[in-house]
């Protein structure tokens, strides 16, 4: 007998239903289902379209997982980040998700949990007997959490593992379920010796209340003393109590609110002698005050109303003092206490639309030297982008992280800078190894990216590689529902594809982008793509003859796998190459 739903399983899938059919209507419903759950799971830490995607492994062979994400003193850790990881970490997170549209716990889903995460997550794992039933993507996913824990071990970071089950259920698991979800928490603590695990349960009601939630539009900031202005111009200048401010940049499950921090031209620094000196001044036991010692932190917003003892802050972005916004953090979540000590806050209303905005967060910023890739996202080339694939592909470009999503367009045409220098390095440079072993550093090499970012750079390039790879993407989609991909992942086929048909389209051995935007995108057919992935299959299986380590992930991640496959399609006639 079908069960009755409730309010709450009725307004869900209400929301589901529409949001499916406005963000990714090509997406299968469970497909979706695992993405928006994850989107939810996730909310906390304020994961960008890409982000949230490269950490799903629903599929074949899954384990019973749908989605595996690391993150590093809070931030996620993505393919290339051993290269940036900080020489010490005060906590190493890794998040798994197991989403299913069911309207109830199954204990089979948490045995299947408890039989795989034991042996995927054990440092001495035989990685030869896993791959023969653990898809590619998994068990890379879990190498990297394996490797970060290992590179880090010396700074003795706390390790957390929380395991989230998401579905439509009215009620909470039955105590049978929790029992055994119980036993897979004791069993994940064992990890290392310090690790606590966790398993979250997250209903119909759950996750209905995260999408009303959403990202915080506004966020209010209690004072000590009255603010001070001027007439030149909104804005405020106050004390806040430390504790206060704490409050301010930390969401209501005390995890730190990225969102507030997408226009810091910074990212965190970590363990340097001037965040040393910062927390070292809140350990302080003295009876000196904070701000005595310190620049305090300056927050952009769209308006700023007083209203008694707060000041309501419209869309903030703390453009200035995120590394003692960081310090605040980490004091308060490690227990410290404010003493009635405070902290130096200036709040500025800048108009949205001139340069008002772009010339605070420079000015605010300029004092130390800046990370390679800091202001990428306020430079005219990157606006020329967002203002040129909005008019002639119909793409938003997100120069802030999730800004598009957000507002509710389309997850397959909302582009994030790291995908579309993934697909530039794939399709135009022709070098789809360095498109999936590397994703952020594309944005961080300086040399890399003046490469794919330069205003000599006709724009229309960057629509072209956007539609190719929406045309490949589509065709592997459909292909692989009756000609299952080996290894199991889109992206390993989805960037050599691309690279070959730089030569197909243009039937040159060195195409150039002016070559490139000389092509007609109607020629990327059903038949040729076809061809091209059973030369692509063909040549994957070559090499796993002569080595099935790492399997066909580890095999395109390799430069002489692009050099060979691109010596078979210039050598194959039937793709009419010019010598």
């Amino acid at each position: 007998m079908t069960s009755v739903q409730n309010n709450d399983q009725r307004l869900l899938d209400r929301i589901l239903e529409d949001q499916h059919r406005k963000l990714a209507p090509d997406k299968s419903t469970d497909d979706f289902f695992t993405f928006f759950a994850a989107d939810k799971a996730l909310q906390d830490w304020d994961l960008d379209n890409d982000e949230i995607t490269d950490g799903i492994v629903d599929g074949a062979h899954d384990c019973g997982i749908d989605g595996i994400w690391t993150f590093v003193d809070e931030r996620y850790v993505t393919a290339d980040a051993h290269q940036f990881l900080p020489s010490r970490a005060g906590k190493i997170e890794l998040v798994i998700l197991q989403a299913k549209t069911s309207t109830g716990y199954q204990e089979t889903v948490v045995e299947k949990l408890h039989f795989h995460l034991p042996t995927l997550l054990d440092m001495s794992r035989d990685e030869e007997t896993l791959v023969a039933h653990t898809n590619a993507k998994l068990l890379d996913r879990t190498r990297r959490f394996l490797h970060i824990l290992e590179e880090l071990a010396s700074s003795f970071p706390q390790v957390r593992i929380k395991v989230i089950y998401a579905n439509k259920a009215a009620e909470t698991p039955h105590p049978n379920v929790k029992a055994k979800g119980d036993r897979l928490r004791r069993e994940l603590a064992k990890i290392t010796s310090d690790t606590k695990a966790d398993l979250e349960y997250l209903n119909a009601a759950d996750l209905r209340e995260r999408t009303a939630r959403g990202a915080k539009a506004v966020a209010q900031l209690v004072f000590t003393e009255t603010p001070m202005s001027t007439s030149l111009g909104e804005g405020y200048v106050c004390l806040a109590r430390l504790d206060e401010y704490y409050r301010f940049i930390a969401s209501d499950n005390e995890a730190l609110r990225l969102e507030l921090f997408e226009s810091n031209v910074r990212d965190y620094a970590g363990s340097t002698a001037v965040n040393n000196a910062i927390g070292e001044t809140l350990k302080s036991g003295t009876g000196e005050d904070f701000w005595w010692f310190n620049n305090g932190v300056t927050v952009v917003a769209d308006a700023a109303q007083i209203a008694g003892k707060r000041i309501v802050v419209k869309e903030p972005q703390i453009v200035n003092g995120l590394q003692t916004s960081h310090e605040i953090y980490s004091y308060f979540q490690s227990g410290g206490q404010h003493r009635d000590r405070s902290l130096l806050v200036k709040i500025v209303v800048a108009p949205e639309s001139g340069t008002a905005r772009d010339r605070i967060i420079r000015a605010t910023n300029s004092q130390t030297q800046l990370p390679a890739g800091a202001l990428r996202a306020t430079e005219a080339i990157q606006k020329d982008i967002e203002e040129s694939l909005g008019q002639a592909g119909g793409y938003y470009y997100e120069r802030r992280a999730s800004y598009y999503r957000n507002l509710g367009f389309p997850l397959d045409r909302v582009i994030s800078m790291t995908r579309l220098a993934r697909e530039f390095t794939a399709f135009v440079q022709r070098e789809p190894h360095t498109a999936l072993r590397h994703s952020d550093a594309l944005l961080l090499d300086d040399q890399h990216y003046s490469t794919i970012f330069s205003p000599r750079h006709d724009l229309d390039i960057y629509c072209l590689c956007l539609d190719v790879h929406t045309r490949l993407r589509t065709f592997l989609t459909q292909y692989a529902e009756d000609h299952p991909l080996l290894g199991e992942t889109l992206e390993n086929w989805l960037y050599p594809l691309a690279a070959m048909s730089a030569h197909t389209l243009t039937r040159l051995r060195q195409p150039t982008p002016r070559d490139l935007l000389n092509i007609d995108l109607t020629h990327l057919s059903d038949d040729l793509m076809s061809r091209m992935t059973g030369t692509l299959e063909q040549n994957f299986k070559s090499a796993l003859r002569q080595s099935k380590a790492g399997g066909v992930d580890r095999i395109a991640r390799t430069p002489s796998f692009t050099a060979k496959l691109r010596q078979v399609v210039i050598a194959q006639s039937r793709y009419h190459i010019e010598r």
